[in-house]
């Protein structure tokens, strides 16, 4: 069976505090992406998990038929608009 190939959208406190490290104890997890609209923290968070691409725009995570989930870690303002852009990519 295949990793479930996951993209972590906002890079702040929950992202770093719950969402990584629950994606990182779990085998059947895969984070392929950390995007944040502040470049430096996607990259940090590359650097500190050692694994996944940093990207700045949410939508060319969206783009990648091979992610399976995200989890929309940003300010409560923009959950529902990318949730919606998730749903709508599939």
């Amino acid at each position: 069976m295949s990793k479930v190939k996951v993209a972590v959208i906002g890079c702040g406190t929950i992202a770093n505090n719950a969402h990584i490290p629950s994606y990182l104890n779990c085998p059947d997890a895969e984070i392929k992406y950390f995007c944040d609209i502040i470049p430096e923290r996607a990259e940090d968070a590359v650097k500190k998990y050692g694994c996944g691409k940093a990207v700045v725009d949410y939508k060319e995570v969206l783009a990648d038929p091979e992610i399976d989930a995200v989890s929309v870690c940003t300010p409560n303002k923009m959950h529902s608009i990318i949730t919606c852009d998730a749903l709508q990519a599939g």
